[in-house]
């Protein structure tokens, strides 16, 4: 009996641990399905971001006003942009663009590149840029993301594109121009929405976890040790006790036999043993 209570017992501690290693699997499994899912659409968030600057700057790009710069516009603005085009001097005019783009556009830099580096920039106040910190695009490349411009920290991004314009020298040769945003705060937001969004998914799963493994625990200690006891060690003890008695001799009645039940075989071999017992003791009785 002894025997048979500890190998149950066993039995049951190896099927608990089976169910909560399924249950910690299944949760896991949610838990990294929710933090990589997160984490996509956050990338996903950023990109687009990303993509909205892109285009909104092209877009401002070329409705810049000197791409349709003329001569009698940069008269209104000043007239010694005129003399010194005129000698063949554009140098001023990329200076002179940098500010005007500064100051009618959204945007934190301006310059114009070519292979040899910047012509002209310029930065909205308070921000220090230099030069050597500036990126030189590749004849391909249409953007680039900065976590510096000059001194500030955060997230930038430059976006380059062709300078076009009628003015002669102006542009061309590989010149492009190069404006970046400050995306900073907007980032921020998609990241503290995102890990929010996170952290109150992760916290509704911790607390499912608990609850899955607190009824797991209920449901495999005391559900399994019901249905182990009814359907498996019930039916054995009931055929221990019934073979005792046989053997004791107080054993009333007739061992059943359940044909539908899976200790048929045994239950059939107790009363054949039971009959042969019955038959030997009536012969020691004699007539």
């Amino acid at each position: 009996m002894s025997g048979r209570g500890r190998e149950m017992h066993m039995f049951s501690i190896a099927v608990s641990v089976s169910f909560l290693l399924l249950v910690l699997a299944i949760i896991a499994y949610f838990t990294v399905d929710t933090v990589v899912t997160t984490n996509r659409n956050l990338s996903d968030g950023k990109q687009k971001v990303i993509e909205e600057a892109v285009l909104g700057l092209k877009e401002t790009g070329s409705a810049f006003i000197v791409s349709n710069f003329s001569t009698e516009l940069l008269e209104i603005f000043n007239q010694d942009l005129i003399n010194k085009l005129l000698t063949g001097d554009v140098s001023e005019i990329y200076r002179y663009a940098t500010k005007v783009i500064l100051l009618f556009y959204p945007v934190d830099f301006v310059g114009f590149v070519s292979g040899d580096g910047y012509l002209a920039y310029a930065a909205q106040p308070g921000i220090d840029v230099k030069p050597v910190d500036l990126p030189i695009p590749t004849e391909s490349q249409e953007y680039v993301t900065l976590d510096h411009l000059g001194d500030r920290s955060g997230f930038f991004i430059s976006v380059f594109f062709p300078v076009q314009s009628p003015i002669p020298g102006f542009g061309g040769g590989g010149i492009r121009t190069n404006m970046i945003v400050d995306r900073t705060e907007k980032m921020s937001y998609l990241e503290e929405y995102y890990r929010d969004q996170r952290n109150g998914n992760l916290l509704r799963i911790g607390i499912a976890a608990v609850l899955a493994v607190i009824l797991s625990l209920l449901l495999t200690t005391f559900g399994l040790r019901y249905l182990t006891h009814k359907y498996v060690a019930g039916p054995i003890e009931e055929l221990n006790r019934q073979a005792r008695e046989i053997m004791e001799g107080t054993f009333e009645g007739e061992v059943k036999v359940d044909e539908g039940s899976a200790y048929a075989a045994l239950q059939g071999l107790l009363r054949s043993g039971q009959k042969v017992l019955q038959r030997m003791e009536r012969e020691l009785d004699g007539p």
